[in-house]
């Protein structure tokens, strides 16, 4: 059964907007709709629920004070009351607030309307039904009497036939319904959409298989199952009668909804929040009749959650759900198995599974628990028998699927995920090392806990370790995200027994967050720390600039080749030079140089073509600068050299020498051979023509520290 504290809304990480989102909108749609039924003292009322929603936005589900329920709960947990006494009390807040002693009564608001509370009626019924051998025959008698079904004036069989709704209108009855036939039927409009609302339950539960609740023999008038209408603090519950005809334990019962749903938490169906809540209502309650079909005895926790996933599959646009998410958000790490009232919140793990997997997966898992095993059972078998997945693998990705919500939502996972609240992170970092220390929130069983790392201005390779308490099982990974909402998902592998492991993210600085997210996967246990440390391992960064402008090279000469290489790193390093060209005119070699952080230095590369390698040939000249500490640091550079004539090199050997000198005589005087590779190689005054000039300036050159021909390169 769905109950919802007023007085206990919860919203996380969302801020300004998620509010506006969450719970102004909503309100906007109530007000429309009271203005325009000129009910003026609801909408005030309605607007003080949400002034006391909105101040305490954010806050965890705790017993309330004003809860009776709560407060009887932690009394009895206390010591203070025996058990008989806790049920007559039980009792008399469902059905007869007003009979409660002073320290139980719950605050009224202004308008004299009651906040709703946060118990689960139904599953609180369940329990003493439990503890059925434990109680005194008079309260065993007084629950009888007390839970017993009314007489009510009218009846109303549902349009599908499915439901008798038992209601009353006379304003002296305090459990009237409002009313109001704006179309002259007979029946007060508020009963025919609640039948509407029951038989949209029905029809879908059919349509998906599920069984129908057994027949309660007549017991309301035939085997129609019935509804009656009560006004009281909560949207409605199930009772249970008694055993039902089949062969496993199941139980007939009946359904019990709030008189007129005006005074909960708003939501954004478009009818109006008062119709979403009972939309949710119908769907919740019909629910908890159909799993009374299967086993009655099932855990809490799934029973709830169960039934609050199913408000979202009958009515998916009434979201009224969706008030409880602050509450699974701000505490990721409480259990999935915690039997409070967290398992509310606790109804998008099986949105997940639905969308992940099959909406048939939970009336499989319900049918499977017919079978004498737990749904938890149920559910691990069939993942594992149709899907080839664990439920710890399962609530792994969930744990993941948690984080990309609202801002962080990328559109790839939870369905609504843009309006469900942000989960909350348990450190930020944004300065290293981190070092070793537990995480804030300790997850229990099925629960988990972020940490997220900001770049803040680090450069390098980030690394992160993870440790998992070795009493438990873990599974840990990173989110790393190139935006606030742009995802990758990495495990990290963890070693069996220790649950220790650790990954690098290289290139640090180029995301915008990487998230660590440990997730506890021994189900049903309590909490424990996982530790983690964290530092960012600054890069090893060289770079190398060719000084070296021109491509000249002559023939059977040499060329130095200048380079500057650079250790830009905060590292002292090594840095190899590697040096090789396409045509081999400088065998491939390595040099190295050590160099302090910050440091340069200049390697000089000799290149030489062959002798006789023709005028303007090239060929690519490649350097690279390599780190010895990371060796995938490199810089390189290619350049290109290209062979052209140098002026007084007459015999074309490479170099200017008495040799060219003996032949340019030759030429001139004795007709030896002409200059190679052409004339303007004795061209040594670069003047445009061979003459004594250029003999005269060679020997100058050669043997008075003449000055070399002016057009040469180098």
């Amino acid at each position: 059964m769905i109950h919802k504290v007023a007085d206990t809304r919860s919203k996380s990480g969302g801020g300004d907007r998620l509010e506006a989102e969450l719970v102004i909108k909503p309100l906007a749609n109530a007000v429309r709709q009271l203005m325009s039924e000129s009910r003026i003292t609801i909408l005030l009322t309605c607007l003080a629920l949400v002034l006391l929603i909105v101040s305490t936005a954010g806050g965890r589900d705790m017993p309330s004070a004003h809860d009776p329920l709560a407060a009887i709960e932690q009394e009895y947990a206390q010591g203070s009351l025996t058990l008989d006494e806790k049920v007559i009390l039980q009792l008399k807040a469902i059905r007869a607030p007003g009979e409660l002693p002073d320290r139980y009564q719950a605050v009224r608001l202004a308008a004299g309307v009651p906040e709703a509370h946060g118990r689960s009626v139904t599953m609180i019924l369940k329990e003493i039904r439990s503890q059925w051998d434990l109680l005194s025959a008079s309260t065993q008698r007084a629950f009888m009497e007390t839970m017993a079904r009314w007489d009510t004036y009218f009846v109303y069989d549902s349009p599908g036939g499915f439901f008798k709704l038992h209601y009353d209108i006379d304003e002296d009855s305090v459990h009237a319904v409002p009313a109001d036939d704006s179309d002259l039927s007979g029946v007060p409009d508020f009963v025919e959409k609640c039948a509407a609302y029951l038989d949209t339950a029905w029809a879908r539960h059919i349509d998906l298989g599920y069984l129908v609740p057994p027949s309660d023999g007549g017991m309301g008038g035939d085997e129609k199952y019935d509804i009656y209408f009560q006004n009281m603090s909560y949207y409605g519950y199930v009772v249970y009668e008694g055993d039902g005809p089949m062969p496993w334990n199941d139980h007939f019962s009946y359904m019990v909804l709030h008189h007129n749903f005006l005074v909960f938490p708003p939501n954004p169906d478009p009818e109006g929040c008062q119709w979403g809540a009972a939309k949710a209502t119908a769907a919740h309650e019909y629910h908890h009749a159909v799993q009374f079909a299967y086993d009655v005895g099932e855990d809490t926790w799934f029973m709830e959650l169960d039934a609050v996933y199913m408000e979202d599959i009958v009515f998916d646009y009434a979201d009224d759900n969706h008030n409880y998410l602050g509450n699974f958000f701000s505490e990721p790490h409480r259990s999935l198995m915690e039997n409070s009232y967290h398992y509310y919140s606790c109804f998008i793990w099986e949105l997940y599974l639905a969308q992940k997997f099959d909406t048939s997966l939970m009336r499989a898992v319900w049918e499977g628990a017919i079978n004498e095993t737990t749904v938890y059972d149920a559910l691990s078998d069939t993942m594992l028998a149709r899907y080839g997945w664990t439920q710890d693998s399962a609530f792994a990705e969930f744990a993941l699927w948690n984080f990309c919500t609202y801002t962080r939502d990328d559109g790839l996972h939870h369905e609504e995920a843009a309006s469900y609240p942000l989960a909350v992170i348990g450190r930020t970092h944004s300065s290293f090392p981190v070092n070793l220390q537990n995480s804030l929130g300790s997850p229990a069983g099925y629960g988990a806990a972020y940490v997220q790392f900001f770049p803040g201005g680090n450069v390098g390779t980030l690394t992160v370790t993870f440790n998992g308490s070795d009493s438990r099982e873990w599974a840990a990974y990173l989110i790393k995200s190139t935006a606030d909402n742009v995802h990758e998902f990495e495990r990290i592998e963890l070693s069996p027994g220790n649950y220790l492991g650790s990954v690098e993210v290289p290139g640090f600085e180029s995301y915008y967050r990487v998230a660590l997210v440990g997730i506890n996967l021994s189900e049903f246990s309590a909490a424990a720390p996982f530790t983690y440390r964290a530092d960012v391992i600054e890069p090893y960064d060289v770079s190398l600039v060719v000084l070296t402008t021109d491509s000249a090279v002559y023939s059977g000469g040499v060329r130095q080749w200048e380079c500057q290489v650079t250790n830009n790193a905060p590292l002292y390093d090594v840095i190899d030079l590697i040096v090789w060209d396409d045509l081999g005119w400088r065998p491939p070699d390595t040099i190295d140089k050590a160099l302090a952080p910050g440091r340069d230095t200049v390697f000089s590369v000799a290149v030489s073509p062959p002798q006789g390698t023709p005028l303007e040939e090239r060929s690519n000249l490649h350097f690279k600068a390599q780190s010895w500490g990371d060796p995938t640091v490199a810089d390189s550079q290619t350049v290109l050299g290209k062979v052209v004539l140098q002026r007084g090199d007459v015999d074309f050997t490479g170099f200017i020498d008495i040799a060219d000198l003996v032949y340019l005589v030759e030429y001139m005087f004795t007709s030896g051979p002409q200059p190679m590779p052409v004339l303007d190689a004795a061209d040594f005054q670069c003047n445009i023509g061979i003459d004594i000039g250029d003999l005269v300036a060679m020997v100058e050159f050669m043997f008075e520290d003449g000055p070399p021909p002016p057009c040469n390169p180098y």
